[in-house]
């Protein structure tokens, strides 16, 4: 499924994006010759008022043939996009990658409109030995401000640690207050070492706060299903202790292979005591027959997961709340995205950070497993990046014919086909490169 989550969401941004561009084309009465959903041959094609509407059959990526597109092919012609004006030309370019970033802009309105409660921004316990234990920071303390960015909700916290430039970051807790500290402290704390990767409030210790534990999907034929476990039991006590930390929790299942548990849930007002027994995963028996080893312990399941509820603050749910909301979270993803490029480019972060076709598949897999509110975020998300890239002022991309058409409008004449041709070789060469980089880095984590 994790194919078609990626298919789906590749297709779908791709069409958003080339409609983009073929709107604007129409309401500047340039002829549109093809619209095409992904490369190569056509599955599938229809020609309706001139247009051929194509679905091809390598599915990364799209275009949209316009008449004319080479100053060299029916210059005088009205309908050709090289007789348009740079201000038209410059119109239809841009259309397409600000499609994605309208589209992103709805999504993330949607999920406010859907979503008015979000995860506060209140810790939990943090984990041990980490930088926010080292620091003090206990159960019950929040984080209310990184820098000069005021913090409500723990995606705030995410975004605002993640576009923290070098230098003295300062993070303002609801009862330590300030705290100051360098981002290469953070970053070494986080596992980047000197590479200036992006941070995030796990990699510090920093979790949001979980009220209680509740179980999700119970798998068939497993331990939990066999016991009585259903989805939605909420937990209330493991073995005579009360219990909020799932990663614990997995941690005392994985270290009792074939020991009874004694599980105190609540299922509807009513309170049960269920005795449910791990099991060690038949793959993980079959890898290692010689019995119970170390390494197989660590691998008993009760075949269950589990979903905890967070601490939650309300948001208002009218027009202006949803139209800032949006607004802001689009910012910041954007903003992030390019600050992010550009500290790749300047060498202050590493360029394993960029992910291929191969991290966005598993990525759109992941965000679909944890809800459809969670697979819009990622196409939110997905469409900046998109927007983003084409922004680039790259020959080959939208944003190269930017910078064609503002040095059109600074000399007055365009440049020759010549050196046209000479600058989209160095813009290819250019886009080659960062592929074949995000490959290697999906190969690396991958295989």
């Amino acid at each position: 499924m994790t194919l078609v989550y990626f298919l789906l969401a590749i297709t779908f941004l791709v069409f958003v994006h080339e409609l983009g561009h073929f709107l604007a084309a129409r309401s500047c009465g340039v002829k549109v010759l093809s619209f095409s959903i992904g490369f190569g041959p056509a599955i599938a094609s229809v020609q309706w008022r001139g247009t051929e509407y194509r679905l091809a059959m390598i599915p990364l990526g799209g275009y949209v043939k316009m008449l004319g597109e080479r100053s060299e092919q029916h210059p005088n012609q009205a309908e050709s996009f090289s007789a348009q004006s740079p201000w038209r030309r410059a119109w239809i370019s841009v259309a397409g990658p600000l499609a994605n970033l309208v589209l992103a802009w709805l999504l993330f309105a949607a999920l406010v409109w859907q979503q008015p409660e979000q995860v506060s921004s209140l810790l939990d316990s943090p984990e041990p030995s980490s930088w926010a234990a080292s620091r003090g920071l206990e159960s019950g303390d929040r984080v209310i401000a990184v820098n000069n960015t005021a913090i409500q909700t723990w995606r705030d916290l995410e975004l605002a640690l993640r576009a923290a430039r070098p230098g003295q970051v300062e993070l303002t807790f609801e009862k330590l207050g300030v705290i100051e500290v360098s981002s290469q402290e953070l970053a070494k704390q986080a596992g980047a070492g000197d590479t200036g990767d992006l941070l995030n409030p796990r990699s510090l210790g920093l979790r949001p706060m979980v009220l209680e534990l509740a179980i999700g999907q119970v798998l068939p034929q497993s331990a939990a299903e066999a016991a009585g476990i259903q989805a939605g039991d909420r937990l209330l006590r493991v073995n005579e202790q009360a219990v909020r930390d799932a990663k614990a929790l997995i941690d005392l299942i994985r270290r009792s292979p074939n020991q009874s548990m004694l599980f105190e849930v609540e299922r509807e007002g009513e309170r049960l005591r269920i005795e449910l027994t791990p099991r060690i995963d038949e793959t993980d028996r079959a890898a290692s027959p010689t019995g119970l080893d170390a390494n197989q312990r660590q691998h008993a399941r009760i075949g269950a997961s589990l979903s905890p509820r967070f601490d939650m603050v309300q948001m208002p749910r009218d027009w202006f709340n949803l139209i800032e909301s949006a607004s802001i979270q689009t910012w910041h993803v954007t903003s992030l995205t390019v600050t992010s490029l550009w500290r790749m480019l300047t060498g202050e972060l590493s360029w394993r950070q960029l992910g291929g076709p191969v991290s966005i598949a598993d990525q759109a897999g992941q965000s679909a497993q944890r809800g459809a509110n969670a697979y819009l975020g990622f196409l939110a998300v997905l469409s900046i990046g998109l927007f983003v890239l084409n922004m680039i002022p790259l020959p080959m991309l939208d944003g190269g014919h930017l910078v064609y058409c503002a040095i059109e409008l600074i000399r007055g004449r365009a440049l020759s086909e010549a050196l046209r041709l000479r600058l989209q070789q160095l813009g290819l060469t250019a886009i080659l490169a960062l592929t074949m980089i995000a490959l290697w880095n999906d190969f690396s984590r991958f295989f």
